[in-house]
């Protein structure tokens, strides 16, 4: 019987060593979507990493990551996060690792009581690895546009754009954006995939430089507003002085300055929030991937034709050659939400334009990796015109 229960017992450590999470690296949500159970696994695994090994910056780096994107499902990990912050202080100090998270972290609401972001920013970009990846030519790119230097940024948006990391699709997509753009447009945008690829396109292409592309939540920040101030050759209102009711009314007046200023030459990007564009949601017109804004309505669906016969390069949602970004294959899918509307005038007046069209939405949904119930919500809307 003693027999029996010690293969047992040696049977259940085997198990253990087998079942025992592989440590992998930890993308941007962005690149690869995974779901809270993953991140957990992966925190407790590089966890272990660092404590075999407390100098590998590597294992340092996950672990962070896999803490922080914990708290993108709704959990409470900021006490998580601050304590891998002191950990890599005590362990590997003065390094760009430690620099790197240690700003993300003060910036993210998660540090470990500092508030002086710039001085870790700055530490980091003095020590830049020679591989630089997503997380740090995204983070570099985003700091020095926010803090309004405009040089320095478009040289590490420039080298970002030659490195090759950044996804071809999301490029593409971004690419058609600013293509349906008048010439000295004045584009408002959030979020990372809606903002860095512009950049990255204007910089690394040298084309499109003619447009403005605005990062609304970096309007919080004095130095990108003194920037753009400077370059739309507009004064703003300056937060600092008060007698606002709240940060959002502040937002809205310093948007609303631009637009008294510019007119028909703003535009929105569709993943814009609503509450951000809520003070002129009856005067933004739909033209393909952008919505524009204009006191008076106009032929909006004529111009949006032109977008898609003449300026935007579709071709690319036909075949995929490399595995692409969760959120690059999620902007492929997205073509049928805003150009779908087209279908019925082209099934009426131009049957050879709608077959074309209707390839390419049907192939930029199909060629995602995307469950089979999301696929489907997305090909209804092209099965219902």
């Amino acid at each position: 019987m003693k027999k029996i229960l010690l293969i047992a017992a040696l049977a259940v450590q085997s198990l253990g060593i087998v079942a025992q999470t592989k440590a992998v690296r930890v993308e941007s949500p962005i690149v690869s979507e995974k779901d809270f159970v993953w991140y957990v696994e992966q925190k407790e695994a590089w966890k272990e990493a660092t404590q075999r090994n407390p100098q590998d910056e590597t294992a340092w780096l996950n672990y962070y990551n896999a803490a922080r994107y914990m708290g993108w499902f709704g959990n409470k990990t900021d006490s998580l996060t601050r304590e891998v912050i002191r950990e890599m202080g005590q362990a590997i100090p003065n390094t760009y690792t430690f620099n790197y998270c240690n700003y993300r972290a003060i910036m993210g609401g998660h540090g470990t009581g500092e508030t002086d972001g710039d001085k870790y920013a700055e530490a980091a970009l003095a020590m830049l690895p020679d591989d630089m990846r997503f997380f740090d030519y995204d983070q570099w790119v985003c700091y020095l546009a926010m803090k309004g230097q405009e040089q320095r940024m478009a040289q590490m948006a420039k080298r970002y754009f030659d490195s090759g990391i950044y996804s071809e699709a999301v490029l593409r997509y971004n690419y058609n954006e600013l293509a349906g753009m008048d010439e000295g447009g004045i584009l408002f945008a959030n979020g990372d995939a809606a903002i860095i690829p512009k950049w990255l396109i204007q910089e690394g292409m040298g084309i499109h430089k003619d447009k403005t592309v605005i990062c609304v939540p970096f309007l919080a920040v004095k130095e990108y507003r003194n920037w753009l101030s400077r370059k739309l050759g507009t004064d703003f209102p300056q937060l600092e002085n008060g007698g606002y009711e709240s940060y959002s009314a502040y937002e809205h007046i310093l948007m609303q300055t631009i637009i008294d200023r510019f007119g028909s030459k703003v535009y929105f990007s569709s993943t814009t929030p609503q509450e951000t564009m809520e003070p002129w949601k009856d005067k933004l017109y739909n033209e393909g991937l952008l919505l524009k804004y204009a006191k008076k309505p106009y032929d909006n669906l004529a111009v949006k034709r032109r977008n898609v016969e003449e300026r935007y390069m579709l071709e690319y949602l036909l075949v995929s050659f490399r595995p692409e970004w969760t959120v690059g294959q999620r902007l492929s899918a997205n073509y049928a939400v805003l150009l779908a509307d087209l279908l019925p005038y082209y099934a009426k007046h131009d049957q050879r334009r709608y077959d074309w069209l209707m390839r390419l939405l049907v192939s930029g949904i199909t060629n995602t990796s995307l469950d089979e119930e999301q696929k489907q919500q997305y090909m209804n809307l092209l099965i219902d015109k």
